[in-house]
């Protein structure tokens, strides 16, 4: 189809920041369809300008018809990086490590939202620098987590004619001229060559989604090999795998493979698995001492940085907080507005009020036996402010009882920001004994390291 000429011309790569707004080139902005979330790329309208949204990553332009956005037979390629300086792969290395992460994953497929999208249906996209192509690492990671789901959910097993040479016995039927040249003629009589039909996992499918798997294990050998939560499920994938063989995959092989009835969920997964054996990556190469630069063929892919910062959040303050007093409350646990409710069935209702808030960060303190601090993460810089941030914040305080609060925000590096006005770390809030805080977290390597100092004189001092 015309619409996916993507190697006709270069495209024209529009090099965007999260949450910025747009200026040129506006026509391109107005053709597109803003309406929807992944042909725009998050590029929405806004009080008569538009702005990009909170995604990172790299992804053509549609328009209302669910076509491609060119301009003189080149089409507009959107490559989104985040505004604060945060990169998305150090983040998403740490999320994936926590043993938390299946939990953050299944909470936002409730709501109907997403960590990050890989668009399979798609072609790939060329770009112009090696640094771009990091399409190939995010389309492992996710078919690494879509194979194992598909592994806990259960293996299709399949029918297929097995031979073999048994001993002692008749399995099926004999296969009388194999039987004569293998047994009879070497005087094997104790032997049958028998042909049966075999229920067995070793079917094309599974051979598909094993070779994919091992190919996208050393894709992420380098990037990814101190995660141990990845590792664990690769491993988990590979058992699952064990009766399935080995073997190079054709392309013949995605045309036997099906998927419908009771395994409708295969799916997907190989589909994915068809993109990973058809991705073709060039990059930067040499020459001698002269370097040659290569066009690059990325699969157009998506992060939410609203929803990774959340997540890093957490897992950098739970690194913090191992082996002292402190601990980290649960992912998504509830804190119940009335008084000695502790279930959804057992809330009052019919009132306007919620029947429970679900803070980001709830710290608590092993000695005290109860909440001391809860935070709230937040992807926006520390400088605009919204009234239904306070809100949040300030009811979070009043249903745990602590003496401490403040929100994450995005930061070069980790350390607490001084209040302008009182040129200390926290805020006094009036009444109350409470103590304000704003958190600048970053997330070069050493930054949770760094953030240690910083979160426990939040607690203690």
């Amino acid at each position: 189809m015309e619409q996916w000429n993507v190697m006709a011309k270069e495209p024209m790569i529009h090099n965007i920041t999260d949450w910025t707004k747009l200026d040129q080139p506006q026509d391109v902005w107005e053709e597109t369809d803003v309406s929807s979330m992944e042909r725009s790329f998050g590029i929405h309208k806004y009080k008569e300008a538009y702005w990009s949204g909170g995604y990172v990553g790299v992804g053509r332009l549609f328009d209302q018809k669910k076509r491609p956005v060119y301009t003189n037979g080149r089409e507009h390629v959107v490559v989104a990086s985040s505004r604060y300086g945060m990169d998305p792969w150090q983040m998403l290395e740490a999320v994936m490590g926590d043993e938390e992460y299946d939990s953050y994953v299944e909470e936002l497929e409730r709501n109907g939202k997403f960590l990050f999208r890989v668009f399979y249906d798609q072609p790939l996209v060329r770009l112009a620098q090696e640094g771009q192509n990091t399409g190939d690492l995010l389309s492992a990671l996710s078919f690494v987590s879509s194979c194992y789901l598909l592994c806990k959910k259960g293996l299709r097993k399949g029918l297929r004619y097995k031979h073999q040479n048994c001993p002692s016995r008749v399995r099926g039927r004999i296969d009388a001229a194999k039987n004569i040249r293998e047994n009879t003629v070497k005087g094997r009589s104790d032997r049958f060559y028998c042909k049966y039909i075999d229920f067995t996992e070793d079917t094309v499918e599974n051979r598909i989604l094993k070779s994919a798997l091992l190919t996208c294990k050393s894709m992420l050998a380098g990037r990814f090999s101190g995660n141990a939560q990845l590792h664990k499920r690769i491993a988990f994938c590979m058992h699952a795998f064990r009766r399935v063989k080995s073997v190079r995959i054709a392309a013949g092989d995605f045309h036997d493979a099906s998927a419908s009835g009771l395994y409708m969920y295969y799916k997907p997964v190989l589909k994915q698995a068809r993109c990973i054996y058809s991705q073709k990556y060039h990059t930067y190469g040499t020459t001698g001492r002269q370097a040659v630069s290569r066009s690059v063929y990325t699969i157009p892919y998506m992060v939410n940085m609203e929803s990774l910062f959340e997540f890093y959040a957490r897992t950098a303050v739970k690194k913090v907080l191992q082996g002292s007093r402190y601990y980290l409350a649960p992912y998504s646990q509830k804190v119940w507005l009335q008084q000695g409710i502790t279930k959804a069935e057992d809330a009052e209702h019919g009132t306007h009020l919620i029947s429970y808030c679900i803070p980001d960060l709830i710290i608590y303190d092993r000695h005290k036996d109860g909440p001391v601090c809860v935070l709230d993460a937040k992807y926006k810089s520390y400088a605009r402010t919204a009234r239904s941030d306070s809100h949040q914040l300030l009811s979070y305080v009043l249903l745990t009882g602590v003496a401490r609060c403040g929100f994450l925000f995005p930061g070069e590096t980790t350390k607490l920001r001084r209040m302008e006005t009182s040129a200390s770390e926290y805020l006094a809030i009036r009444g109350s004994g409470l103590r304000y805080y704003e958190l600048l977290l970053g997330n070069a390597p050493a930054s949770e390291q760094n953030g240690k100092e910083e979160i426990f004189q939040m607690l203690e001092r």
